[in-house]
């Protein structure tokens, strides 16, 4: 499955997305985390800047913002994770590690630092987490 089959999938869903985000409003993220995203995320959020805020699908998984992002690292003691999705109210995070391009859980805020491979990148991510892969849990 493409990005783009990804992107098309959450717009004939009845979530209710973002507006797609700005590449300036994407190269600024990057440049205040200090962390670049790959192309295929930034892919993503030009067409769709995540669910609109609190809003989850089916499986209780909310994809974020730019915005949304920005404050959850802003506000974590984590600075090596970058979030892009949670689940269950936050129960646990989805996100990139810096220095890598592969995607993990991060339990840290329940269950210490425990952190688990979803994907080798973001789409393969993307998938599992439309797929309700048992590796985002």
């Amino acid at each position: 499955m493409k990005i783009s089959e990804i992107i098309e999938f959450w717009k004939s869903s009845n979530i209710n997305l973002n507006r797609g985000a700005k590449l300036n409003d994407i190269n600024n993220l990057e440049d205040y985390l200090n962390f670049e995203f790959p192309e295929t995320f930034r892919q993503f959020y030009s067409n769709i800047n995540g669910f609109e805020d609190f809003v989850y699908n089916e499986n209780m998984f909310s994809i974020f913002s730019l915005e949304r992002i920005k404050e959850e690292y802003t506000f974590s003691d984590n600075k090596n994770f970058i979030p892009f999705c949670d689940y269950l109210i936050n129960s646990h995070q989805i996100g990139f590690y810096r220095n890598t391009k592969a995607v993990y859980t991060n339990y840290e805020n329940i269950l210490g630092d425990l952190n688990d491979k979803v994907a080798d990148n973001f789409e393969l991510s993307m998938i599992e987490i439309l797929t309700n892969s048992a590796k985002i849990y």
